[in-house]
């Protein structure tokens, strides 16, 4: 496949990294130091100018390209780029990043607006999976698969969990949940029935939502798991507004807290069950007045990031029951986890998980990553040429180069949990974990 990627800013850097050892990959960038680091890190063509001129994108080969993906920082560009793009080339495919959720609404309403194949906005994403996290509030990452009909969750087992130091076969799990993978700092393993749960580990966990719920309330010494209902979001800007409008469609009324008394007033307006408070977000004094140390959660939304770790580690301390902070800069992330905060967001990463599913094999329907980039979760369409069809699960696997772990079917609409006797058929949905070194050789196989 031939990918064209105009705008390598972090987002477009990290996906040409991503893509560069199976594709022909070419990058436009103004900047020619970004242009340089790139060559130097990653096998990628790249040529310099403006992505958004028609003698540029040709420059570039955008005649013959598969895919063109508009990745700068100005929303305008990028879906001006892709249109250009479609008017030039009438087979690529076109993905345009926006950050202004106003055009993914128009676009999402009416995809021939923009004449973008795939639009994909930071913000929307972000709000989404911070929102799915509400449903389970135990879990540090959570997603939906299969239209919400089958739950990836990850834990961390604590110390004084009724499943430590327990192996998985001795848990005796219903029908409805499998779980997949563990992880330290250092070490994935695929899950089997000896293995054992140490406490402090991350647990990957796929099944039917309420037996992944159910399972979740038996990972915790507390005497049940409830949904978080006081739910308290520190930062007005586009993914807390996004967040508690979310929120809002699911009949919560969230507090959020926003420092500027404009954005304050327009939120309010805007956000009906809302309890808008306009203040700073990194006032002690203010955030035990209004009641943080009675809140399920905590949604840090602020920026910088440095400022987010801030009032992240102010509301664990006041007596928070659980934070879950956006943090925009990878290098971060583990001092954010260090400083007590389990659950953590990244836009970055979650459009870059939009844009990968297109650039896998056909029929893929989602992907997501687990623990950074370490291990990928994905949902696939099996088509009637698959090897694995025909033959009990346990003789099929066989025929897979490499080792992965099947947590949930989908077939007719209706889930089931594989086991060894299962016998997969065509057009069967499967949600599967794999190593992230080994997916693209595992899917091609399957």
């Amino acid at each position: 496949m031939k990918v064209v990627i105009i705008g390598v800013g972090q987002v477009g850097r990290s996906v040409a990294h991503a893509l560069a050892d199976e594709h022909e990959v070419i990058a436009v960038d103004k900047d020619p130091e970004r242009l340089e680091s790139l060559r130097s890190e990653t096998d990628v063509l790249t040529y310099e100018g403006n992505g958004a001129r028609v003698d540029v994108l040709k420059s570039a080969g955008i005649q013959d390209a598969d895919l063109v993906i508009g990745s700068t920082s100005d929303d305008r560009s990028n879906i001006l780029i892709c249109s250009t793009a479609r008017a030039l080339n009438k087979g690529a495919f076109t993905i345009a990043r926006v950050a202004e959720t106003e055009y993914l609404a128009t676009w999402s309403q009416l995809r021939e607006a923009f004449n973008v194949d795939f639009m994909v906005g930071a913000d929307h994403l972000t709000a989404r999976n911070i929102v799915e996290v509400v449903g389970l509030p135990t879990a540090r990452n959570v997603e939906h698969f299969g239209q919400g009909q089958i739950v990836m969750a990850e834990f961390t087992i604590p110390e004084a969990s009724p499943v430590a130091d327990k192996t998985v076969q001795a848990l005796k799990l219903g029908d409805g949940v499998n779980l997949v993978a563990i992880f330290d700092d250092e070490h994935m393993e695929i899950v089997r029935g000896t293995t054992r749960l140490q406490p402090g580990i991350r647990l990957l966990v796929i099944g039917r939502p309420s037996q992944v719920e159910q399972f979740a309330g038996t990972l915790t010494p507390k005497p049940r798991v409830r949904q978080a209902r006081q739910i308290m979001i520190l930062g007005g800007g586009e993914i807390g507004y996004q967040t508690a409008r979310m929120l809002e469609q699911r009949g919560l009324q969230p507090r959020l807290v926003e420092k500027d008394p404009d954005r304050a007033r327009a939120l309010a307006q805007e956000l009906p069950d809302t309890l808008v408070l306009q203040n700073d977000a990194t006032d002690p004094k203010f955030l035990r007045r209004e009641g943080v140390t009675d809140a399920d959660l905590v949604v840090s939304a602020l920026t910088p990031d440095e400022r987010n770790l801030l009032t992240s580690a102010l509301s664990l301390d006041l007596g928070a029951e659980r934070v879950l902070s956006v943090v925009h800069r990878d290098v971060y992330e583990s001092v954010f986890t260090s400083s007590g905060i389990e659950a953590t967001v990244n836009p970055r990463r979650e459009v870059i998980e939009e844009i990968l599913r297109h650039t896998r094999v056909h029929g893929i329907e989602k992907i997501t990553f687990v623990e950074g980039d370490r291990g990928e979760v994905v949902e696939v369409e099996l088509s009637g040429e698959s090897p694995l069809l025909g033959r009990p699960l346990r003789e099929a696997v066989e025929a897979v180069p490499h080792n992965f772990v099947l947590g949930a079917i989908i077939r007719g609409g209706e889930v089931l949990i594989p086991r060894g006797q299962t016998v997969l058929e065509a057009q069967d949905h499967l949600v599967l974990f794999v190593d992230a070194e080994q997916a693209d050789e595992v899917l091609d196989a399957i």
